[in-house]
């Protein structure tokens, strides 16, 4: 029982992410088969995820961390499509800051996380978003260069080098690692079954 439950969950994120929507996505070894580089990898990034610093969101029993850039397009659909889960108390989200696609995009991602309030900081660049971020720039202190780059090493191991970039432990444990901003309907389907 417990591998058709293990099969229909992978399967089903898998449909959700795999055939109408061109993704990578990454399903972990469930003990049955040998597991692929990407699988271990997946794995290796939610062992090493507290080297990252993210902006915690929502108070739901189930987390996802999510690699972003403040001034990327898609994370912004991502964050528009994930309001009614945060709202409803569904998922708790960890937004993961990184500075990659534009001149001011390592300054945004500085002035949120070091912001006094960083998820304030965070919602002023999403509730603002207007072709890039709506946060002002500002000069990363060492500590926050420091955390901003612990968060850009963690998501180069992944070789996507692409953003948004979804991370999370399904609801049967399988870690899962999800490139891009998948439709509504679809990013529900993958919300259903994070842990």
């Amino acid at each position: 029982m417990r591998q058709l439950f293990i099969g229909l969950t992978m399967a089903l994120i898998m449909l959700a992410v795999g055939t109408t929507w061109n993704s990578n996505a990454v399903a972990a070894n469930d003990g049955h088969t040998s597991a692929t580089p990407m699988q271990r990898l997946a794995e290796s990034m939610l062992t090493d995820i507290d080297q990252a610093t993210w902006v915690s969101e929502g108070k739901g029993p189930h987390i996802m961390y999510i690699f972003f850039d403040p001034n990327c397009p898609f994370c912004h659909k991502l964050y528009v499509n994930t309001r009614s889960w945060v709202k409803d108390g569904k998922v708790e989200l960890r937004w993961i800051p990184v500075g990659i696609l534009a001149a001011t995009s390592a300054g945004k991602a500085a002035a949120i996380l070091g912001a006094k309030d960083p998820l304030k900081a965070f919602y002023q660049n999403e509730d603002h978003y207007n072709r890039g971020g709506g946060i002002e720039e500002d000069i990363a202190s060492p500590e926050i260069e420091h955390k901003l780059k612990a968060n850009a090493s963690l998501l180069a191991r992944t070789g996507f080098g692409a953003v948004p970039l979804m991370l999370f432990r399904a609801n049967d444990g399988t870690p899962f690692l999800v490139q891009g901003s998948p439709p509504k309907d679809k990013l529900t389907v993958i919300l259903d079954h994070v842990k």
